[in-house]
């Protein structure tokens, strides 16, 4: 009997550490944002202000996260991101003022873009031949499994002992993650002398080189990248604030939390799957169609069926890959094999511009309007923009190597 290829064992630990980045350190944050501004009667505009801090510093960190992961290694730089999130949940446990929380968001930050979809692009390109796309679908969805798991456990401990509590208790969680992360991740199939799974690729089968498809294709998924930050940072951050406004209790936002979760995981790992057997086209679009559908959904002034929300967060999440599995696969079909790296970081950067120059218009709005649907009909504009310049992108792709 064939034993599984370790390429497996490592997807597990780059699933571990975005469980614990993306999913402990940004989704399971959506439980504690409404908790943090009723405690510390804070505006929905500086609630919406350490979310932008927190993508201020992806920022900063994706100018240097190739270069870390060229002189520490993928192993130790996703570990070091694991680590920078748990010094974040005990920055939040000891934070009283305003700027406090923004100087744990600041850590979060850091840790979101180390132990992110950068690194973890490149270690799943170096790993996987075949089945690539599953495995970073299967790896990313490692963010939902906190959410699924989290969420409600980080309600409860929140109604009984508080918000310290709840922080450095998921501190000490991530903690053991990062040994984990540590003991599972090798930064190349070398290091232990195995070829990728799926072996070596064949000259003939290598992408073609940025070059020959040329610049506009690179800034068009770059731009797209920038328009996705909105949904994918702000528009996801601000569902249970949106829900809290219209009344919904916190345990049924926790449990919205948890659904969303499960649908993130389902999504990712379905992603994976229509991009690899139905290609670009087939991917995007199930992507677009069910964001939008959630989004749309988000529009609607409901206070009191529970339906519309959960059918709300639910399609909005199983299409959120589109900020997280789409940008890599972009990458890798628009670049040549020795320009993904810098295309997976030029990509993440651009969306990340995204996520802070739109970070506080959820807030804003809502404080003006008294509603947040303005701002998720914006969202919905600016996916559908997004999504159109990708496409054109692969059709002057297609054009070029014929």
């Amino acid at each position: 009997m064939n034993r599984p290829h370790r390429a497996w064992l490592v997807c597990l630990g780059g699933a571990l550490t975005l469980l614990s980045t993306i999913g402990l350190g940004v989704n399971v944050f959506a439980v504690y944002q409404p908790e943090i501004l009723a405690l510390r009667h804070f505006t929905n505009a500086q609630g919406s202000l350490i979310t932008t801090v927190r993508s201020l510093f992806i920022l900063v960190a994706l100018l240097t996260v190739n270069r870390a992961c060229a002189r520490l290694g993928l192993r130790r730089t996703m570990t070091l991101g694991v680590l920078l999130i748990a010094l974040s949940c005990f920055c939040f446990g000891a934070a009283r003022a305003f700027w406090q929380y923004c100087a744990a968001a600041a850590f979060t930050g850091l840790g979101d873009c180390y132990g992110g979809m950068v690194p973890l692009s490149v270690l799943i390109g170096r790993w996987f031949r075949l089945r690539r796309n599953l495995a970073l679908g299967l790896s990313s969805a490692g963010s939902g499994v906190a959410s699924i798991v989290a969420s409600p456990l980080v309600a409860r401990v929140i109604t009984g002992r508080g918000l310290r509590a709840a922080f450095w208790l998921e501190g000490a969680a991530l903690l053991i993650l990062a040994l984990a992360v540590w003991l599972l991740v090798r930064g190349d199939p070398a290091e232990v002398g195995l070829e990728p799974l799926g072996g070596a690729a064949p000259e003939t089968d290598a992408p073609r080189s940025s070059s020959s498809s040329g610049p506009p294709a690179y800034l068009a998924a770059m731009a797209a990248g920038f328009l996705i930050g909105g949904i994918g940072g702000p528009g996801y951050s601000h569902l249970t604030v949106h829900y809290a406004t219209l009344g919904y209790a916190p345990l049924f936002l926790a449990g919205l939390v948890s659904a969303s979760g499960v649908c993130i995981c389902l999504g990712k790992v379905l992603c994976g799957q229509i991009y690899d057997r139905w290609g670009s086209l087939a991917g995007d679009g199930y992507c677009y169609l069910t964001v939008t559908a959630g989004t749309l959904l988000c529009c609607l002034p409901v206070r009191e069926s529970p339906l519309v929300p959960v059918l709300a967060v639910g399609l909005f999440s199983l299409g959120l890959p589109i900020s997280t599995v789409s940008p890599s696969v972009w990458a890798a079909e628009l670049t040549g094999p020795e320009d993904f790296p810098r295309a997976v970081q030029a990509i993440n950067l651009a969306y990340t511009v995204g996520v802070i120059l739109f970070g506080p218009v959820p807030g804003l709005l809502a404080d003006r309007t008294g509603s947040y649907a303005p701002a998720y009909l914006l969202f919905a504009a600016l996916l559908t923009l997004a999504v159109a310049l990708v496409r054109l992108a692969y059709a002057r792709k297609k054009r070029l190597t014929v």
